[in-house]
């Protein structure tokens, strides 16, 4: 190996180390969902307002809620675990494990 394509491989090596470096961690859904978010459920709009401990739903009483990495459960009731996406900030998507059915929600407020 000459002097040459040790330079290119040391300079390759050190562009990899500061990539790598700049690659961001996702957030957790515990710090994604708060805020308010829109769906549509039998052709009704409704608004989730999740803050760090409960979620009110059109302006409705908040019920406590939990999380556990990407599980859902509302009012401390398993049958009601959901799974969480993000596909992106402003995107969350909801999945029933029972039935496998999903609902997207579209973040209207931080």
């Amino acid at each position: 190996m000459n002097i040459t394509s040790r330079k290119v491989g040391l300079a390759l090596s050190v562009i990899v180390l500061l990539l790598s470096g700049c690659v961001s961690q996702a957030p957790e859904p515990s710090e994604t969902i708060i805020g308010g978010w829109q769906s549509e459920l039998g052709g009704f709009v409704f608004i989730s307002t999740f803050t760090a401990a409960d979620v009110s739903v059109d302006g409705h009483s908040p019920v406590a809620y939990s999380l556990n990495g990407d599980q859902l459960v509302i009012g401390g009731d398993s049958s009601s675990i959901r799974l969480l996406s993000f596909p992106s900030e402003d995107e969350m998507i909801q999945v029933d494990p029972l039935t496998g059915s999903a609902h997207r929600y579209q973040r209207i407020s931080d």
